[in-house]
């Protein structure tokens, strides 16, 4: 499970590009909830990602996976437990290494080191049943260097190891954006698989408005730092893009009453 609480962070305080990013920001998403946040650019969806993540120091509030306070680790502490898969395809692996050792170095993230072999024979299965949801072709291309691969499937890879090791919190941040619209479909189909089998708990920001409403049990929007809108269960699945429009302007409408 995650919990946000009392969440604040305000870039370049005391300046004059001071901009406060998020405003008190209170969630929790249980496990094996896939929730999906929109909202303009600027919003805080991309920061509140960051934050959970542990990419900055929070100025208020708390973030807690599965009961644990994780607000004063790093990422890099916390991707023990918190997993990412970046818009940018070329974030997701290093190019130098080939497909199955990125995919052994994320199988062994946040594990204590020791000496072992990081290939054999049960990895190279792992890894092949995971690539082939995909579609892709990777799972018979494992010796093959990343940065011989197509965007399309760097980023699946990112997926892979992402997932691999079924962290208690998977982060997305408009992973299929920088796609053609076939792979970032097969791309979206394989994600949707991958979280559903692990019953991985999910936050994905997207822009995509028909995405935001096809996929996961839970929509949240977000509006100048804050949650404007949080749907799930009969109310998500019976929403439209033009009555999510809609609720984009009264989310406006209800921001300038607070101000």
């Amino acid at each position: 499970m995650l919990e946000v609480r009392g969440l604040g962070k305000v870039f370049h305080p005391g300046t004059a590009a001071e901009r406060v990013a998020l405003r008190g920001i209170d969630l929790a998403v249980a496990p094996g909830d896939f929730a999906v946040v929109i909202g303009d650019n600027g919003a805080g969806k991309s920061t509140l990602l960051n934050a959970v993540a542990g990419d900055f120091a929070v100025e208020t509030g708390a973030v807690l996976i599965d009961g644990r306070d994780v607000t004063g680790l790093p990422a890099h502490r916390r991707a023990r437990w918190v997993a990412r898969v970046f818009q940018d395809p070329a974030l997701g692996a290093a190019g130098a290494m080939s497909i199955e050792e990125n995919l052994a170095v994320a199988a062994r993230r946040g594990c204590r080191r020791r000496f072992r072999a990081a290939l054999g024979r049960e990895g190279r299965a792992r890894d092949r049943t995971l690539l082939a949801r995909f579609g892709l072709g990777l799972e018979e291309r494992l010796r093959t260097r990343v940065d011989l691969l197509s965007g399309g499937q760097r980023q699946a890879l990112a997926l892979a190891m992402a997932v691999v090791r079924r962290p208690d919190v998977l982060l997305l941040d408009e992973h299929t954006a920088a796609l053609d619209p076939r792979t970032a479909g097969l791309v979206m189909d394989a994600t949707v698989a991958v979280v559903g089998d692990a019953g991985l708990t999910t936050l994905m920001v997207t822009h995509n408005m028909q995405h935001a409403i096809r996929f996961g049990n839970r929509l949240l929007m977000m509006r100048q730092g804050r949650i404007a809108l949080d749907v799930s269960g009969p109310a998500k699945a019976a929403l439209t893009v033009e009555g999510l429009i809609e609720r984009f302007h009264l989310a406006d409408d209800k921001l300038l009453l607070q101000a």
